[in-house]
């Protein structure tokens, strides 16, 4: 199927899953898949959870959007339980983002907030930037381009 408008001979453009998978690497050093040389799937949500200077960081990875926030809403449920939790989540990893992760990050927010604790964001991508701005959570999350930055932000 060619794009409307576009010569006979033209390519299908890529779906926008397809898309990123040809753009991003494959598997990594720290990727179980790749350790056993299994293509890994960069699309499919996932989350890492680890602990750097006083927070938990979650690294939220692949596709956040209705399909995946199942599968990465638990580790942000546990990130954020507790008295006074300290939270950093990382959207860097993130190959797309729309409003389903949008009222995730909303869901993590409050309960931070209800339990005293503080959160902080890492986001450099532009689009996902443009949805937060959109869904009026760019000025309350307040995101930093860097892991170092957010931990070196003051309260």
């Amino acid at each position: 199927m060619t794009q409307q408008g576009a010569p006979r001979d033209a390519p299908a453009p890529l779906e926008r899953g397809a898309q990123n998978a040809a753009r991003e690497p494959v598997g990594g050093a720290g990727d179980p898949a790749a350790q056993d040389g299994a293509a890994a799937d960069v699309t499919a949500p996932r989350a890492r959870t680890y602990r750097v200077g006083g927070y938990t960081v979650v690294e939220l990875h692949g596709e956040i959007d209705i399909a995946g926030v199942g599968s990465v809403g638990p580790a942000l449920d546990a990130a954020t339980a507790g008295d006074e939790p300290a939270v950093i989540v990382d959207l860097r990893p993130a190959a797309f983002f729309d409003c389903s992760g949008l009222g995730l990050l909303c869901r993590a927010h409050r309960r931070v907030g209800e339990r005293a604790g503080r959160m902080r964001l890492v986001c450099d991508n532009a689009l996902i930037l443009r949805t937060l701005r959109a869904g009026r959570m760019l000025d309350v999350l307040q995101p930093v381009a860097t892991l170092d930055e957010a931990l070196r932000a003051e309260e």
